[in-house]
């Protein structure tokens, strides 16, 4: 069983400034739901990858969204989607649109899989992610999970060698 606390801690963090109603997360093994009046994310392991599935307000579900080779890997691109949701403002400058426009980052090995979908890998962790998804993302991975939180509460993305 994986330690959801800092991913259920971000979760409510985060939230409430998108979603409504109760907001309830499920934990059984590795199968994980994160719940509100809006949305659901639904994160769960098939074989030896972690897929993400997601709902939205409609109840439309969209499955394998994302693809991640480690959990960690999972944990950090959904406290980025779940903090720039909640916070436009890094969404269109420091943790997205600044970060799309300086393209794949270095280091990061690309693979266009399809068209649609792309594989980003960096050393054994391993991503497959729509294609403006994957540009970000590839700089995401990058960082760490205290960075990437800083930078949710602080609203900058002042990183070193920047």
């Amino acid at each position: 069983m994986v330690d959801i606390s800092r991913l259920a801690g971000n979760w409510y963090r985060w939230e409430r400034y998108f979603g409504g109603g109760e907001s309830t997360i499920t934990h059984a093994g590795s199968d994980i739901s994160f719940r509100n009046a809006d949305c659901q994310f639904h994160l769960h392991q098939n074989e030896t990858w972690w897929v993400l599935d997601f709902v939205d307000d409609r109840g439309s579900r969209s499955s394998g969204v994302a693809r991640f080779s480690t959990f960690g890997l999972a944990e950090k691109y959904l406290i980025w989607d779940w903090l720039t949701t909640a916070r436009s403002s890094l969404s269109s400058g420091a943790l997205g649109l600044d970060l799309y426009k300086r393209g794949y980052a270095p280091g990061v090995e690309v693979t266009d899989l399809d068209g649609a979908h792309i594989e980003l890998r960096m050393d054994e962790e391993v991503a497959i992610l729509i294609s403006g998804t994957a540009t970000i993302f590839s700089h995401i991975m990058l960082m760490s999970l205290d960075e990437l939180e800083l930078i949710g509460r602080e609203g900058s993305a002042q990183r070193r060698g920047s």
